[in-house]
């Protein structure tokens, strides 16, 4: 099923609840207010539900909204969309009757929040006895620019009344509006200034009572064009992300931009787009500052530039490396993005500097998402730099996230149970359907047809029979199975970045590797809507030989690798770098040498061995760059690895971490002894009771069979946890 045709499922969804809306209306809580609806027609396709492909340019954004404007607009779709689903027949009345006063009073409150921060031209018509008042504020356009307008209309009247309207110097569809006695009305215009400087736009009203003619006068500022080339001064491609705004701090849109993002969409958004090679914007005449960002090794550009009225000013900006991590022999992968399509997600990779995309396919809302660019290996939209990989996330909320990587099937039935219930942000709630006052209507846990059978190790099972690779999709305490599958040998590599608590995950990685356990750390961005770049958390893979999927995906396996949202680090133990193991048949000293760069300041650069950070240095006078050489008796089998910590950073997004990186261990085998830390035992042993309590008895299973079996696996793991706490 294509994402176009989930789309139209979700359309005739609408439709239905349209229907559904118009039974319910006078009998539950009133109408949704006509101002309302008039409102959400204007604005619903400024930011669309699921954009197809992932894509900015799909998105909506026929204003350009930003900053709080588009955070208010976002919220007050929402609410609509929340209000208009509570009239759907799947829901009881009783719920309908408790929960529509709530849901009326957030949208009205939301849409009249939006009408504060939007930086519009506004229009008003008071109906009052008789009299039809127009009044407007002071406003001001651009030239060579179409610049939207509202009407506002108000009857404050005791009959409803029909307004009819005729513009001149400004664009208004329809010609009239009916307005409830009491009620309000919205309609949008347009004026096309082509002259800067002083003009009018005039407005005649007629009612049934009055006639009301006025002219408005309207400042048209001067504008200039800025035209701006790129240029890489590397191998790498002329593309980069690029955030243009005038002396107000107001964004200026890129001339037809398809690939974009909007950042923090939910506080103060913040929008950017992508250029390649070269870009065109009409901005106000005066000082224009120009962001320029590319994915990690760049250095970002940050220039102000002054563009004369009526004038072209053109502008080469030239991309420079602060590091060459493919000159070391470091190929960049983000292991966990969704939605992309192949196309989009080559071309924003390649402005974010990265080298491997997996895009992973998903059940969400009952539709797996991506299964139509399934290959079983390289999408063919791949070059010899960059590859593009549709592989598969498998989902059950309480056991677990999976990406399973390197596929030559997909895993079926894709998730099982229920799952966590869908967050609006960029992506609106749209025509879902609300079945408590804060969530979804979404198979739960324990419900017929939605059982929680296979376990993931079954899963895991599949996917290494085929020679996939399994990484754990988010390493956090919420989602329990992951010990047991470390016990069992199927699970390859957890990742402690994508939408994890970095403190927890960097808990339960360490207590896994102390448990004897080797497995590598990953990173991704689970990338679901255009509102963060692909790759601002990334995997970094040392690759023997030539680079391909192949090649990186081994070092993926053997933990060749290190995680970074900023900082590069590297380490090795006697000569032997990340993943490696070096055998020693007595106890020694070894020498650790490690360093760590970095464009943005950071804090320290600490060395982690069995879960304990031993030495800690400071980085030089400019905060970006630590070493460290150090000898260090090895007593016991060990890991030894190394982290680079810094604070949160003003550019870093909604589900980054503070400025961090950290290489995976080498390990060091004593004699042949294992590494076993009670300690950690008992943590797990710990951890995994609340798996075994849901198990058995809340969990559903199809059968008796099926529960006693899983409960077996899940005690053998526990027990394996118990004996290693026993040790201590």
């Amino acid at each position: 099923m294509t994402q176009r045709t989930v789309l139209g499922l979700w359309l005739k969804r609408m439709a239905a609840f349209l229907v559904c809306a118009s039974a319910y209306t006078t009998a539950v809580a009133g109408p949704i207010p006509q101002h309302l609806t008039d409102l959400y027609e204007i604005f619903a396709d400024e930011i669309r539900p699921e954009p197809l492909g992932n894509v900015y340019g799909k998105s909506g954004n026929r204003f350009q909204l930003d900053g709080d404007a588009y955070s208010a607009l976002l919220r007050a779709l929402n609410a609509y969309d929340l209000l208009h689903g509570s009239y759907s027949t799947e829901l009881e009345d009783s719920l309908r009757e408790e929960w529509l006063p709530e849901r009326h009073e957030r949208a009205r409150e939301a849409f009249a929040a939006l009408l504060k921060v939007l930086p519009w031209p506004r229009l008003q018509v008071v109906l009052t006895g008789d009299i039809a008042a127009l009044a407007s504020g002071r406003w001001e356009v651009l030239e060579q620019t179409t610049s939207p307008v509202l009407l506002h209309m108000s009857n404050n009247t005791g009959a409803t009344s029909e307004i009819r309207w005729r513009a001149e110097g400004m664009r208004v569809p329809g010609q009239t509006l009916r307005v409830i006695t009491g009620g309000q009305r919205y309609a949008l215009g347009f004026v096309d200034p082509t002259a800067a400087g002083s003009t009018k736009v005039k407005l005649a009203i007629r009612t049934s009572h009055a006639v009301v003619e006025k002219e408005y006068p309207l400042q048209v500022a001067a504008t200039g064009v800025l035209e701006g080339s790129l240029e890489d001064a590397g191998p790498g491609d002329p593309i980069a992300r690029i955030r243009v705004t005038d002396h107000t701090g107001r964004h200026r849109s890129l001339e037809a931009p398809e690939y974009g993002l909007i950042l923090r969409p939910e506080t103060k958004a913040e929008r950017w787009e992508y250029a390649e090679e070269r870009f065109r914007v009409v901005v106000p005449a005066g000082p224009v500052n120009v962001a320029i960002r590319r994915g990690l090794e760049y250095v970002p550009i940050d220039e102000q530039l002054h563009v004369e009225a009526g004038t072209t000013t053109k502008k080469r900006f030239r991309l420079e490396r602060w590091v060459d991590m493919e000159r070391l022999g470091w190929y960049s992968g983000d292991t966990h993005t969704h939605w992309l399509s192949p196309s989009s997600a080559l071309f924003e990779m390649r402005a974010e500097n990265l080298r491997v995309v997996e895009i992973l396919a998903l059940k969400h809302m009952g539709v797996t998402i991506s299964r139509e660019h399934f290959r079983g290996g390289p999408d063919p939209v791949s070059d010899e730099r960059h590859i593009v990989y549709v592989n598969e996330e498998y989902r059950n909320q309480p056991l677990g996230h999976v990406g399973l990587l390197n596929l030559k099937r997909l895993v079926e039935p894709i998730s099982t149970g229920g799952l966590a219930a869908p967050r609006a942000r960029t992506m609106r709630y749209f025509s879902r359907v609300p079945s408590y006052p804060r969530g979804w209507m979404l198979p739960r846990h324990g419900e017929p047809g939605y059982p929680d059978s296979p376990l993931l190790l079954e899963v895991m099972r599949e996917t290494h029979r085929q020679g996939g690779v399994v990484n754990w999709a988010h390493l956090r305490s919420s989602q329990w199975e992951f010990p047991v599958d470390a016990v069992f040998g199927e699970l390859d590599t957890v990742d402690i970045l994508t939408h994890t608590r970095l403190s927890q995950a960097l808990e339960l990685w360490y207590h896994l590797l102390n448990c004897g356990f080797r497995l590598p750390a990953t990173a991704g961005t689970d990338r679901e809507a255009p509102q963060e770049p692909v790759g601002h958390q990334r995997l970094y893979v040392r690759v023997n030989g030539d680079f391909s999927y192949s090649s990186w995906i081994d070092g993926l396996r053997d933990g060749r690798s290190f995680v970074t949202n900023g900082p590069m680090v590297r380490m090795s133990v006697d000569g032997q770098g990340h993943g490696a193991e070096l055998k020693l048949p007595t106890a020694k000293s070894v020498t650790i040498e490690a360093d760590a760069t970095s464009y943005l300041p950071f804090e320290r650069l600490d060395l982690v061995i069995n879960g304990e950070v031993v030495h800690s240095v400071k980085p030089g006078a400019s905060g970006r760059a630590a070493k460290l050489t150090i000898d260090y008796a090895v007593k016991s089998s060990s890991w030894i690895a190394v982290r680079c910590m810094g604070t949160r950073q003003k550019e870093f997004f909604a589900s980054s971490h503070p400025l961090f990186a950290h290489s995976n261990p080498v390990y060091v085998d004593l004699a042949g002894e294992p590494i076993r830390n009670a300690k950690s035992g008992c943590y797990y042993a710990e951890f995994l009771k609340p798996l075994e309590k849901w198990v058995e008895e809340d969990a559903y299973f199809e059968s008796p069979e099926e529960r006693q079996a899983a409960m077996s696996t899940i005690r053998a793991g526990a027990e394996f946890y118990r004996q290693l706490c026993s040790e201590g």
